[in-house]
């Protein structure tokens, strides 16, 4: 099957067709990891290696990237005829060709079924496959990586599976936790379930119930054989130096003919935001002194940002066209201020997003909204290296940071292991990078901060 795969995908899915037991596929952002997962699934059936394939991702929007992927390989009508979406059916983006049914029966009929981490507690427990592939990005706790495995257990097997990971789960200490789950991922290993492990250790958050330093893509790769995928396809040349330095991933380039990809503009940008908008300068900073307010024990809206990024979003409308606009945030109550501001000016098709929404996806713009700036200079989870990363790997023509510049250059991420200091955050790393090589900082202009 080659259906224009660069060599990289292809010798990845060559490699998963010769090899079975548990492995993972490491890449970083836009080298196509969703892509090579949806083609395996489909290999996995159409080659006679898997008699039914189990497609599971973190968030719905991922799910539906693979639903995506699967119509573009097979066509409408074939995706129709082989796959099935299962999960919440709020989730589901409806003008995807694929059915949508969490019916016992409809799914036993397909071959390739897609479904969320979480959803999967409404499967029927009886139900198994032969080959999984696990869309690991945004995992946050153990179960939500270990739950797929289960359905490629026998029933014997599955008992005691299910029996280790309930006494893993209740665990208080570090050690043991890393300990009880090697050892469920060794029994996993030992039964021959065929699983791939799809993700990035720097867009991928430490795992639960307690929080240690391991992804989950971290736990799989300790314990099984991986593979790497190096070429980036979506990230322009400037942006992509960025992503590559600020996360240090040894080598991350644009695909040729998307390297010299800039913003084209229908018309000039009003006077007050052309140095924002100006189409040769990828990536651009937006100081923003907006103040956060704390709304629940860990999230944080910040009014100015939210504002600003729904100004920016409606001239961009106006001055593009058929470009899509992403907003991210690390921050839910930012997100729905932000969405707030957009449905009052009567934008309603921006999608706007947390940066674990936002994996799997992309936009021709994005404008990143930081929120935190306080005077004690905590920038907490908004200056982690994977939200960061995260944020600013997902546009294909122009990103837009909305934030304190010197909040973030300034600032820290939290309390170090030890429990006795702060360290620095890696968003300082970030705001020299953007400022000295890879883009520019500029004031906000009074019309999106007033």
């Amino acid at each position: 099957m080659n259906l224009g795969f660069d060599t990289e995908q292809l010798r990845v899915l060559n490699w998963r067709a010769r090899t079975s037991d548990i492995a993972a596929v490491v890449g970083p952002p836009g080298c196509g990891k969703t892509t090579v997962g949806s083609a395996l699934a489909i290999k996995m059936v159409a080659e006679g290696l898997a008699d039914r394939v189990l497609l599971v991702a973190y968030t719905n929007a991922a799910a539906n990237e693979f639903c995506l992927e699967l119509c573009n390989m097979l066509g409408p009508a074939g995706a129709e005829a082989l796959c099935l979406r299962t999960g919440n059916p709020t989730g589901f983006d409806p003008s995807i060709p694929i059915p949508f049914s969490r019916s016992a029966n409809e799914i036993h009929k397909k071959r390739i079924i897609i479904s969320t981490n979480l959803s999967l507690k409404k499967l029927p427990s009886l139900m198994r496959f032969d080959n999984m592939i696990i869309d690991e990005a945004g995992i946050e706790r153990v179960e939500h990586l270990l739950w797929p495995f289960w359905f490629g257990l026998n029933n014997t097997i599955a008992q005691q599976y299910k029996s280790e990971y309930h006494s893993s789960s209740v665990t208080n200490s570090v050690e043991q936790n890393r300990s009880q789950i090697n050892d469920l991922m060794e029994l996993i290993s030992r039964c021959g379930t065929v699983a791939t492990v799809v993700g990035d250790p720097k867009q991928s958050r430490p795992i639960s119930p307690v929080r240690v330093d391991y992804s989950a893509i971290e736990w799989v790769i300790n314990k099984a054989s991986s593979d790497t995928l190096r070429i980036s396809h979506r990230l322009p040349d400037r942006l992509s130096g960025l992503v590559n330095e600020f996360a240090e991933y040894d080598g991350l380039r644009s695909a040729p003919g998307i390297d010299s990809r800039r913003l084209v503009l229908e018309c000039s940008p009003d006077l007050e935001f052309r140095e924002i908008i100006q189409p040769d300068e990828v990536t651009t900073w937006v100081d923003i002194n907006g103040n956060e307010q704390p709304l629940g024990p860990s999230s944080w809206a910040n009014d100015i940002e939210a504002k600003a990024c729904a100004i920016l979003c409606s001239h961009l409308i106006r001055i593009t066209r058929n470009k899509s606009i992403a907003v991210i945030t690390r921050f839910s109550a930012q997100k729905l201020t932000i969405r707030t501001y957009l449905q009052r000016m009567g934008h309603t098709n921006i999608k706007v997003t947390t940066t674990t929404g936002a994996l799997g996806t992309q936009a021709d713009i994005v404008l990143f909204s930081l929120t935190r700036n306080n005077p004690e200079r905590t920038v907490g989870a908004a200056g982690t290296l994977q939200d960061l990363n995260v944020a600013i790997s997902r546009s294909k023509e122009k990103l837009i940071i909305l934030g304190s510049f010197d909040m973030m250059l300034n600032g820290w991420s939290g309390v170090s292991a030890s429990g006795r200091h702060y360290f620095k955050s890696p968003a300082r790393r970030l705001a020299r990078l953007i400022d000295s090589k890879y883009g520019k900082v500029v004031d906000a202009p009074q019309i999106i901060v007033k």
